[in-house]
């Protein structure tokens, strides 16, 4: 179980109980929740929820690898990366979210990216990402590290754009 795992700029680690405070930070940003189902921020006892779940996320039966975000040179949280299963499609997702004070400066690239690999050491051979179809950032991070758009498509209550990735693809590198 990879309970801690870093790249260039950033350490990942499972979710705690005294994440609660950058959750609510988090996922009580409107910003940042323009991008998923709610599309306004989360009340705190939905970020609760949220924190819970990712808190247990590695203790269920499938693989599902769930990360707190922080600055290697702060120590601070920024975000959160992860794979997991998405059961409409029964297909392992890598995911992120970053609040906006961390936006353009290429960590959701270097967290995508990192994902990948663990996707990799994990024995996954193909993983797919969504993005919202305003999110032209993600979609962006999404190109640049080796995704394919394969279609658009109504899901959760928003348009998105349905990407895949071959891990059996040595090609993907950043592009």
């Amino acid at each position: 179980m990879n309970e801690k795992i870093e790249s260039k700029r950033l350490d990942y680690r499972f979710f705690r109980e005294d994440d609660y405070p950058f959750m609510i930070e988090l996922l009580g940003n409107d910003s940042v929740c323009q991008y998923l189902p709610r599309k306004v921020a989360y009340p705190n006892d939905i970020i609760k929820r949220v924190l819970d779940y990712y808190i247990d996320a590695h203790n269920r039966d499938e693989m599902q690898y769930i990360y707190l975000v922080l600055k290697k040179d702060t120590g601070r949280p920024i975000g959160y990366a992860g794979i997991q299963m998405v059961r409409e499609f029964e297909k392992y997702e890598i995911f992120y979210a970053f609040i906006p004070g961390a936006w353009n400066q290429g960590f959701g690239t270097e967290a995508s990216l990192r994902m990948r690999e663990l996707a990799k050491e994990i024995g996954l051979k193909k993983v797919i990402a969504l993005a919202d179809i305003g999110n032209v950032g993600s979609q962006k991070v999404l190109e640049r590290t080796g995704y394919d758009k394969v279609s658009q498509l109504p899901l959760w209550g928003l348009d998105l754009y349905f990407y895949e990735m071959s891990l059996e693809d040595e090609n993907n590198d950043e592009k």
